[in-house]
């Protein structure tokens, strides 16, 4: 029984720490080129193999496939997003296949790699602005984060809650927390 319950504990490790990008992509992927240098000279790059990770702003399927337009977050070594606050630009994501708009919504986080393919004038807001344009390899979307309380404030700011009062000399309809009791 040791034995197995030990064996469960480092599967469990060793699946909770695993890379969202294939080893083999990780291997050929540049890693020492900041996002920035992208931006400024993208044919520099070209054919280069990125893993970036981002914000996904629009989705547009098109007769091609579909284009994702992402703003660009700094990701960790396992390719976790580490803050969405920090962003040097936008970058814009080809796929062959089309995907669905309400799954790749505005606001999810997205890590991936690929291939650097060019780069795309197109408006940015009023202004004009230079998105380098990358062909998916390998994507992971991440999955939305559910928050069990939408307001956390200690147990004394509940409005029904009174250290002092003993609910149990309550008439029942003033007590809310007896939900399955039928009320008077």
């Amino acid at each position: 029984m040791k034995r197995y319950l030990m064996a469960c504990m480092i599967l469990v490790f060793i699946t909770s720490c695993s890379y969202v990008i294939s080893r083999e992509t990780r291997e050929i992927a540049v890693k020492d080129v900041p996002f920035k240098n992208i931006l400024d000279n993208p044919d520099a790059y070209i054919n280069n193999i990125f893993i970036m990770g981002g914000i996904i702003a629009r989705t547009t399927n098109t007769d091609e496939g579909t284009e994702i337009e992402i703003v660009q977050t700094p990701v960790d070594r396992l390719g976790n997003i580490i803050d969405r606050d920090i962003s040097e630009g936008r970058f814009i994501v080809t796929i062959r296949k089309q995907l669905d708009p309400l799954i790749y919504s505005a606001g999810r986080d997205i890590t991936l790699a690929g291939k650097l393919t060019g780069s795309r004038r197109a408006l940015l807001g009023t202004r004009e602005y230079n998105y380098p344009v990358f062909e998916v390899k390998e994507m992971y979307l991440w999955k939305k984060e559910r928050y069990l309380y939408q307001h956390v404030y200690p147990y004394w700011y509940d409005p029904y809650y009174h250290p002092y009062i003993y609910y149990w000399h309550d008439p029942l309809w003033r007590r809310p927390y007896i939900y399955p009791y039928p009320r008077p």
